[in-house]
């Protein structure tokens, strides 16, 4: 194969079929794990393809998530303009991390987050009866798969439901490919300043949504300022609802291709939570991270990575570790995938994934029991891929049924 050092290719790489990430991955896991790349402005970067080297990586304090220095890596120019404008506790080490994340800890336990599922399953039903009564075809992704996350955000942030879809396009502005840096740091900028006015809405007016409490603990006490606030606010209010949206549609377009597992979730509803596990272990919408950057000269999984030089673990391809998975390019809905890598590992781990594992939960359980013969109104072949985006996924997703 001639996996030199001296190839290291462009990344980031394309994907040869839709569902799968692409080829070199699996052979990078075999022979070369850590792998040497070249990113757009000629800068040295390593990918680490296998679940050993990534967990290490994530918990190594020789390595920095600090978004804002001038050497961390990145897929595009317009993503160094975003990183250098992130402020959220996602883009910091500790003990900055930790210190701003601790105060919005509470807010995500597994008791609150369970006491918000009868609301979810509420918000589902309604989805779904209006899909039922509008008629085929439905774009699943404008009917259930964007709705659903804003809805339920609504409820948790407290933020008005009609402001859904500027949210959702500044998060969607953040992750593209192509767009200009200045597009991609006005996109960013916009939802910041939406946090302000929704901050001096609540202290106005507070009420029992999250937004008020940490208001009232933490804002009003002095301990976070205003601004701090409104850049976390943005980076909850963008997570929640861009990731859940591409698992939706993209879970759902899997499920469909799998008729044979479809059939047996369809049968036994109990299914539905092992389902959900396998289906972020085989999407794993998030194409390219985490990201670090290597504080001196660290070696690991046989590569020497130099001090300044970037690392991206790749959870698409973790989540393929033939170590840990047993033929991990089959979807089964059986398998324990909670070895999975979706949400992050070590001190980032996504904040939020008790609240996207309860929506996942409750809609491919409620969808297919409304609709059991849910099936695409148009062509496998006819589905718009997001190979243009950061947050994998579908365009559009027309059913019927």
């Amino acid at each position: 194969m001639g996996m030199s050092v001296s190839d290291a290719p462009l990344f980031p790489f394309k994907r040869s079929r839709p569902f799968d990430p692409p080829e070199l991955y699996a052979r990078a896991r075999a022979e070369r794990p850590v792998f040497p790349v070249t990113l757009w402005n000629g800068q040295r970067a390593w990918l680490l393809t296998r679940q050993q080297e990534f967990r290490a990586v994530l918990t190594d304090p020789r390595f920095s998530g600090e978004f804002a220095r001038p050497d961390f890596p990145a897929v595009t120019q317009a993503r160094v303009a975003i990183d250098k404008g992130e402020r959220a506790f996602v883009g910091m080490d500790n003990p900055r991390h930790g210190h701003y994340r601790r105060m919005f800890t509470k807010e995500f336990t597994a008791r609150r987050m369970n006491a918000l599922r009868p609301r979810v399953e509420a918000i589902t039903a309604d989805l779904l009866d209006a899909m039922a009564k509008k008629g085929a075809p439905v774009d699943l992704v404008e009917a259930l798969a964007v709705e659903l996350p804003s809805l339920v955000m609504c409820e948790l942030f407290g933020s008005p439901y009609e402001d859904h879809t500027f949210i959702m396009n500044c998060a969607a502005g953040r992750h593209g490919l192509k767009q200009s840096p200045e597009e991609a740091h006005r996109t960013a900028r916009a939802l910041v300043d939406y946090c302000r006015r929704l901050i001096e809405s609540k202290e106005k007016s507070p009420a029992d949504d999250m937004l008020s409490r940490v208001i009232a603990e933490h804002v009003v006490t002095g301990a976070l300022s205003r601004e701090d606030l409104a850049e976390i606010c943005s980076m909850i209010l963008r997570a929640g609802h861009d990731t859940t949206t591409n698992m939706i549609g993209l879970g759902t377009m899997l499920l469909l291709q799998h008729p044979d597992q479809l059939a047996e979730l369809k049968r036994d509803a109990s299914l539905v939570d092992s389902a959900v596990e396998e289906l972020l272990r085989f999407l794993a919408p998030v194409q390219f991270a985490p990201r670090r950057v290597a504080l001196e000269d660290v070696e690991i999984g046989g590569a020497l990575i130099r001090r300044g030089e970037g690392v991206f673990a790749l959870t698409p391809s973790a989540n393929r570790d033939e170590a840990v998975f047993a033929s991990p390019d089959t979807v089964d809905l059986h398998r324990d995938a909670s070895q999975h890598l979706t949400f992050g590992y070590g001190i980032h781990q996504c904040l939020g994934q008790g609240l996207a594992r309860i929506e996942l939960q409750v809609v491919f359980a409620m969808l297919f029991e409304r609709f059991p013969n849910l099936r695409l109104a148009v062509p496998a072949e006819q589905i718009p891929f997001k190979d243009d985006m950061q947050i994998y996924g579908v365009y559009r997703l027309p059913v019927a049924w």
